[in-house]
């Protein structure tokens, strides 16, 4: 399984590629910021655990303090 993420400006952009999703046999869900946000920095912290060490410094830029 594949996914692609798309950002549109307008919510009836949403409602037509979620339309188009479902009549193509796929599954499509809208997420809202707060979503995308934790998957952002689940990325992170993924990328995280590949390397030897992470700063704090790095660690408070990735949670935005």
């Amino acid at each position: 399984m594949e996914t692609v993420l798309i950002n549109v400006e307008k919510k009836s952009d949403i409602a037509f590629l979620v339309s188009l999703a479902k009549k193509l046999g796929m599954t499509a869900k809208p997420l809202s910021h707060e979503e995308v946000g934790d998957w952002k920095f689940a990325q992170k912290i993924e990328e995280g655990m590949k390397t030897p060490s992470v700063s704090r410094s790095e660690i408070m830029k990735a949670l935005g303090k």
